[in-house]
């Protein structure tokens, strides 16, 4: 549990984080990326390459390209920490 003091401390700096940067603060409360729509553009660039790759007979390539597309999608929902 956190004491009072350790509340209005935390308390003022939300604040002062909503003053200084609001858009830094509501992408913190939301918690997902803005952008969803380039994770989407990634997946069907690699998923595009990777099946390229497999008409022209690259099949290393291929699989490689395929493989980090489904990561791609896989962990769009996640972000770093």
């Amino acid at each position: 549990m956190m004491s009072e003091a350790e509340r209005r401390t935390l308390s003022e700096i939300e604040s002062r984080l909503a003053d200084e940067e609001p858009g830094l603060a509501s992408a913190l409360v939301a918690g997902k990326p803005r952008h969803a729509v380039l994770g989407y553009a990634l997946v069907a660039t690699f998923a595009g390459l990777g099946v390229l790759l497999l008409f022209l007979g690259a099949f290393g390539p291929a699989l490689a390209s395929l493989g980090f597309g489904s990561l791609l999608l896989l962990m769009r929902g996640y972000t770093w920490r």
